[in-house]
């Protein structure tokens, strides 16, 4: 897994993805049990740090988590992580930079493929990709909550840095697609719908005995979202000239 330390999260242009097939569930939710003894490698331990504190701040926000905790949880020394970060807020920031640059990429990886796509295929194919990461790094939208339910400094930088770029870019997308809808708010539903399933999968778990990180219920979650809200925002927007035009046939 490449680090990604400082880029800032990409512009509109760069938010699209490969068609639907291209890359399906990623590695949380397909990844294949280990079928012998032998261990799989182990990430660097720079990536352990980075996903460990992404998990501490997200179940137990900023002020809860403790590096002691955080570099017990990536199994590294607490001399090697105060060692790279000399705060609890420069690993904070890491770590963000961290997850919010894997979206990036992910959502980038194919922005040739999809540049001659109609609006409406291009805005489904971002979302069922969007999805999918949800599906891979839960605690991504477990830390949004977390910040973003308080104003201040780190929602200020997070802002700036790397949600209102994704946010303007979701919003052109789907201004795009349906320029009758209400982006601001489409989008916001879009989140919830996208990654509250997996942000909550133990109680999901519980309640329905089903495994909400399993390739064929991820896939069903990308294609409930998108037809429930993003083919609705559509249906209104051509709703009104379809009755137009049968309207002017009838004369």
């Amino acid at each position: 897994m490449k680090i990604l330390g400082t880029r800032r999260t990409r512009s509109v242009l760069d938010f699209s993805c490969s068609f639907e097939q291209t890359s399906r569930v990623p590695s949380r939710a397909r990844a294949p049990r280990p079928t012998s003894r032998r261990r799989a490698p182990r990430e660097p331990a720079p990536d352990r740090i980075l996903s460990a504190a992404l998990a501490a701040f997200a179940a137990r926000s900023f002020d809860g988590a403790t590096t002691r905790e955080i570099a017990a949880d990536a199994d590294v020394p607490q001399g090697l992580l105060s060692y790279h970060y000399a705060s609890k807020q420069a690993l904070w920031k890491a770590a963000v930079d961290w997850v919010f640059g894997e979206l990036a990429a992910d959502l980038a990886s194919a922005t040739e493929a999809l540049r001659d796509v109609d609006p409406a295929t291009r805005l489904r194919s971002v979302l069922k990709r969007f999805v999918r990461f949800s599906a891979a790094h839960p605690e991504l939208h477990r830390f949004m909550v977390h910040e973003g339910s308080h104003d201040g400094p780190r929602l200020r930088w997070l802002l700036d840095r790397h949600i209102r770029p994704l946010f303007e870019a979701s919003t052109a997308l789907i201004r795009a697609a349906a320029p009758d809808a209400d982006a601001e708010h489409l989008h916001y539903m879009i989140l919830g719908a996208a990654t509250h399933l997996f942000a909550v999968a133990p109680e999901f778990q519980r309640l329905t005995g089903r495994d909400p990180f399993a390739s064929e219920m991820v896939e069903a979650q990308a294609s409930a979202v998108v037809d429930s809200l993003i083919d609705a925002a559509l249906a209104r927007r051509t709703a009104p000239r379809t009755i137009a035009r049968r309207a002017r046939s009838r004369r």
